[in-house]
């Protein structure tokens, strides 16, 4: 304790001298990242490796979700008027489940951001009346470094303002109010010394790709020493009388004429002559097996808070699944709530903008709703069955339209065949009880 006393850190000199050294530059706030310092194609070349593609992929599909909702902010008398306007808008997106699918990448990249394109066209929303309305159609993934964050200082105080590359002009613009409101920028962990950017998983995650690079390349170049073996010959004459040197001419003869042999699968050499074939040792297979087993591991932990990625069969190992599913459960709902966020100041924001006008004829211009993800769970329909059974038993009221879902099954259609329903033994008629019991009838 006392040594910790008598040091003198300076960690924090450093940090804020190179903070403020950052914001001096008037060219622009660069990404703090290591991994892209090292490699500017560093992100592209983590995705093409297997383990880290499906893991990455796996959770951006969770974080985007299949359906979604417009929920009020606050209920009022004019909220169910706002979520129908909103809803309409967001459903005349094209493909708007691969662009969640792309913003989702956030978590992995630090930021992503997309560019919402629309069009004006007459509607009747509301009280009927046609308006002129801007429709958003679709949204156009953007990579972050199609941005940049420019730092200034007008009369002491340091602002920033962003800059998109224009790819027409082969040059740095500033982005204009217009073309702020239609983009959306999607920053993950947007902490101090990020800058802005973000601080997405590659910078953990590049560590373990970079080990598992090497074990690899280790690991194809052991395949032919385990599989082929090591030849070894002992001959007369390999090393100089004279000198008492190794005779070079000698073994490179013999190395060569060895490798020609055995390319052919065929050795032949004279009798005076020792040649053996050692089998490589299994234990340096076993320990880089080991070693990719724990960098796979690792890689699917760091990415999905669970190393299980596919359903485990029963005893432990299903248990074990089940505590790491809620753990990727509990990490998914975080990255698609911050999603949420998002897509709702800037998706929803940018409609209530460019119909403003509209919004106050309507009366709902103070009133934008919020986007949420609809949060979706594989259910086991056998559990669920159960679970209405007994729900139904204690004079639970369940929707129908619920418990068909939950089970897998659905209303029959007119005059389709159906299976007539068991008395059970308690009064009642079904297992679910009465409150079937009608709903059954009128089928």
């Amino acid at each position: 304790m006392t040594s910790e006393l008598r040091a003198r850190n300076q960690s924090q000199n450093l940090y804020v001298r190179a903070l403020s050294q950052a914001w001096r530059n008037t060219t622009q706030l660069h990404e703090p990242s290591l991994w892209l310092l090292r490699d500017p194609e560093v992100e592209e070349k983590m995705l093409r490796d297997a383990d880290i593609a499906h893991a990455v992929g796996y959770r951006r599909h969770l974080i985007a979700g299949r359906n979604w909702k417009v929920q009020p902010r606050i209920e009022t008398p004019r909220a169910p008027l706002a979520v129908m306007v909103a809803s309409h808008m967001i459903e005349q997106i094209q493909h708007f489940t691969e662009a969640r699918f792309q913003l989702a990448r956030a978590f992995f990249s630090g930021a992503r951001f997309g560019r919402i394109h629309g069009v004006n066209k007459v509607l009747t929303l509301g009280d009927g009346t046609p308006r002129t309305w801007w429709v958003p159609t679709r949204i156009e993934d953007m990579d972050k470094r199609m941005f940049r964050i420019v730092p200034e200082q007008e009369e002491g105080k340091l602002k920033a303002h962003w800059e998109r590359w224009c790819i027409t002009s082969d040059e740095w613009k500033p982005e204009s109010i217009s073309d702020a409101v239609r983009t959306i920028r999607h920053v993950y962990q947007d902490d101090q010394a990020s800058l802005g950017h973000g601080r997405g998983l590659r910078e953990a995650l590049g560590w373990w790709w970079y080990s598992k690079q090497h074990v690899f390349q280790e690991s194809l170049q052991a395949v032919e020493r385990f599989a082929q073996g090591i030849v070894t010959a002992k001959v007369d004459g390999a090393r100089d009388a004279e000198t008492g040197l190794p005779n070079e001419d000698l073994i490179n003869a013999w190395q060569e004429t060895l490798e020609n042999l055995r390319s052919r699968h065929v050795l032949v050499y004279d009798s005076s002559d020792d040649i053996q074939v050692v089998g490589g040792s299994s234990e340096g297979w076993q320990l880089l097996n080991q070693i990719r087993d724990e960098l796979r591991n690792t890689i699917f932990t760091l990415v999905l808070g669970a190393n299980l990625t596919t359903a485990a069969s029963e005893g432990g190992s299903y248990a074990l699944a089940e505590v790491q599913e809620n753990s990727t459960e509990a990490l998914i709902q975080f990255d698609r709530r911050t999603l949420e966020e998002t897509l709702t100041n800037d998706l929803i924001g940018a409609i209530w903008n460019q119909n403003h006008a509209n919004m106050v004829d309507l009366g709902i211009q103070q009133e934008p709703p919020t986007f949420t993800i609809t949060q979706e769970k594989v259910q086991d329909p056998q559990q669920r069955a159960q679970v209405a059974q007994v729900l139904n038993s204690m004079g639970v009221q369940l929707a129908l339209e619920d418990v068909l879902e939950q089970t897998g099954f659905r209303k029959p259609e007119e005059g389709e065949q159906t299976i007539e329903p068991q008395q059970a033994a308690q009064p009642g008629g079904n297992p679910l009880g009465g409150l079937f019991s009608k709903e059954a009838a009128a089928w």
